[in-house]
């Protein structure tokens, strides 16, 4: 299910995400289908920023009951240090959303 794109809002930044929540075996994953947009930032603040909205993202996937939250497209390693590389999609990575 394909979830209504929302804006990511705070100073400098114009950003559109939207989300996919779907069933597999091990449960529900959130997915990020699309994201637009720019956050006007240096760099430092610009990394701090990306985090502090996917923890946003996955507290938002992690309260509709989704286990994982994915996300590919782009090379988001260096980005998003917690998450690990999922096979099959292109620059895909994975997170488990567990409990605690």
């Amino acid at each position: 299910m394909r979830l209504k794109p929302f804006r990511i809002v705070r100073p400098d930044c114009r950003v559109v995400v939207q989300l996919e929540i779907y069933e597999e075996p091990e449960g529900l994953v959130c997915s990020v289908r699309k994201l637009r947009g720019r956050m006007d930032l240096p760099r430092g603040d610009w990394l701090r920023a990306v985090r502090e909205e996917m923890h946003k993202i996955e507290a938002l996937a992690k309260a509709a009951g989704c286990n994982e939250m994915r996300c590919g497209g782009r090379n988001w390693g260096r980005v998003l240090p917690d998450y690990e590389p999922l096979t099959g999609v292109k620059n895909g990575l994975r997170k488990g959303l567990h409990n605690g």
